[in-house]
């Protein structure tokens, strides 16, 4: 788990801050100016749900858990953090079945701040 702090560990989030699910492959841009991660994305048609519904976002796209983006919100996100941890960020979003999870607000300038950021993983039901 990455949070601004370059720290890791458990958090409660504070009011305000919600978690987008960014599905990679293509769509997906990401890039550090080394101070900055920014991750664009296009927004998916459907809500990103819980673990087992992950998979219903398209390639590249993006999605609250509980509803798709509104054609108000940006489809950007900016998480000040290392090099490093940007790069494993950028090649997770390169991979079709993989996900990011970003804990993130609505600056109201074209772009989502992160608050935290750490890989997502979907869950496949086994009859």
């Amino acid at each position: 788990m990455l949070n601004n702090n370059g720290g890791t560990g458990a958090f409660m989030d504070p009011p305000g801050w919600f978690p987008l699910i960014v599905r990679g492959g293509r769509g997906v841009k990401g890039s550090y100016d080394g101070s900055f991660l920014t991750v664009q994305f296009r927004k998916a048609p459907v809500a990103a749900g819980d673990p087992t519904t992950y998979r219903d976002l398209p390639f590249g796209t993006a999605a609250w858990v509980d509803r798709p983006l509104n054609e108000a919100e940006p489809f950007v996100v900016k998480q000040q953090m290392n090099g490093a941890d940007a790069g494993s960020a950028i090649d997770v979003l390169r991979i079709n079945d993989r996900f990011w999870r970003f804990v993130c607000r609505n600056t109201n300038t074209g772009h989502f701040e992160v608050l935290r950021s750490e890989p997502a993983f979907m869950q496949v039901k086994i009859d």
